[in-house]
């Protein structure tokens, strides 16, 4: 019975420190979705049929938004999966923007940000890692 103790008090612990989460995962999702709403703001309504490319603006607007995302994430000290939930809620909750400025081309602009954002997640991470390290120790 004594070994079932640690492992109840490592489930109570995992429990809390999951429940602590929450709040920040809210949060960015709610950052979510305001920066992805300016994203999808700065592109022009489709005009019936009209299946434009990505304008640079529009990639722009974009890697806006998800460096935004990124920077947030590592503020909230969250995990890149829950950095893609919270993406992923957001868009959903964009549909009437993103169906109006987006059409058929939706999916491939939520890859292309979870794409980005993933990458930008980890260059960005090891990035800060470097300049929290001394010069001495970068150059080893």
């Amino acid at each position: 019975m004594a070994s079932q103790r640690p492992q109840s008090s490592a489930s109570t612990d995992a429990i809390q420190r999951d429940e602590a989460r929450v709040p920040a995962n809210q949060s960015l999702v709610l950052v979510a979705e305001r920066e992805l709403l300016a994203a999808l703001s700065e592109l022009a309504p489709l005009a019936f049929g009209a299946h434009p490319h990505p304008s640079p603006e529009e990639t722009a607007a974009f890697d806006r938004a998800v460096h935004a995302l990124c920077h947030e994430a590592h503020r909230l000290d969250l995990r890149v999966e829950e950095l893609v939930i919270a993406i992923k809620q957001a868009w959903s909750q964009l549909a009437a923007v993103r169906t109006s400025r987006l059409g058929e081309r939706d999916i491939d602009v939520l890859r292309g940000v979870v794409s980005s954002s993933i990458e930008i997640f980890f260059a960005s991470r090891e990035a800060d890692g470097r300049r929290a390290q001394s010069p001495e120790q970068q150059t080893e």
